[in-house]
């Protein structure tokens, strides 16, 4: 399964693809070599090793903290049987803060619609709604901290 991501590394943007071969930047393909050894993570690349850390809310590069931020890039087709779902709960899948929510309870929402911005480790990441549907409830308000899991938005299918 591929996924794309736009990246912006200290101002520039990279358009990223994840696959089975390997990882897709703008135009050139790498196939990194990950290892974790419990404290950051040493990433091996075109014969390169880069270290890699999450401290706090900062990434670190080789020791130094890097501006960097991704978000999904819209899929171009829609995904099959988003439109058979029923529902939806909108969870973190990552510790973070909420820095934007972009919809009201009541408001109609398309499939890969942005639905808030959690903020990570200095990356803002793009919830987006998994079907069509109606903001059911909204669990979060802007600036809180959420938990890995917790709940932030229910949507329901329209009727």
């Amino acid at each position: 399964m591929e996924k794309k991501f736009k990246v912006r590394l200290h101002g520039s943007e990279f358009d990223v693809e994840q696959s089975k071969k390997g990882i897709k930047v703008n135009e050139h393909y790498f196939e990194p070599e990950v290892i974790f050894n419990g404290k950051f993570y040493r990433v091996f690349v075109n014969g390169r090793e880069l270290k890699v850390e999450f401290r706090d809310n900062d990434i670190l590069l080789d020791g130094k903290i890097v501006d960097f931020d991704f978000k999904a890039a819209p899929q171009i087709q829609a995904r099959k049987g988003s439109s058979l779902r029923k529902s939806a709960d909108i969870k973190a899948a990552i510790p973070g803060k909420i820095v934007e929510i972009r919809v009201n309870v009541g408001d109609d929402v398309a499939d890969q619609q942005c639905l808030l911005v959690l903020e990570s480790m200095k990356m803002r990441n793009e919830i987006l709604s998994p079907m069509a549907g109606v903001i059911d409830s909204i669990s979060v308000s802007n600036g809180d901290q959420v938990k890995a899991k917790q709940l932030m938005i229910k949507i329901k299918a329209k009727e």
